[in-house]
């Protein structure tokens, strides 16, 4: 699946709608499309909020597919050269008033994932994750 979004939050609705088509159409289970819509609302968040200057329109495309026991995904923008991987991961054994403000929604990614890279290619940043399919205990036991 090709998925060509602008820079605009209400994207995100749509796009949501069609990636729960696209997880229903293959058969993944409710548990595992909870995780991808979490996983590319955060990433497509962030390229909407901080890749590009707020008064132009620019176009970003995600792509997924599944390919046996994992579905790949990969956003591509021409914004800002960014790569959220180089960020350390937060403290989370602070509390709430000693932790540094951000930083979570790109570890709860990378917490969701099989496996998340990032590279910089023809001044377009490239982002690719793979959401492995296999249920946890916690999930089978849930019923998902």
């Amino acid at each position: 699946m090709l998925m060509r979004l602008k820079n605009n939050l209400n994207e995100i609705s749509h796009m949501c709608d069609d990636i729960e088509q696209f997880c229903q159409d293959n058969a993944i289970p409710q548990a595992k499309t909870h995780d991808i819509l979490l996983i590319i609302d955060e990433l497509v968040t962030n390229v909407i909020n901080y890749a590009y200057p707020q008064d132009e329109e620019h176009e970003f495309f995600l792509y997924m597919d599944k390919v046996d026991d994992l579905v790949h995904i990969k956003i591509v923008d021409s914004g800002i050269a960014f790569d959220p991987l180089a960020k350390t991961d937060p403290n989370t054994a602070l509390s709430l008033e000693e932790r540094q403000i951000g930083g979570l929604g790109i570890f709860l990614v990378k917490r969701l994932s099989e496996e998340v890279k990032y590279s910089r290619i023809d001044d377009k940043n490239q982002l690719y994750i793979k959401v492995s399919l296999s249920l946890t205990d916690t999930e089978e036991n849930d019923g998902n």
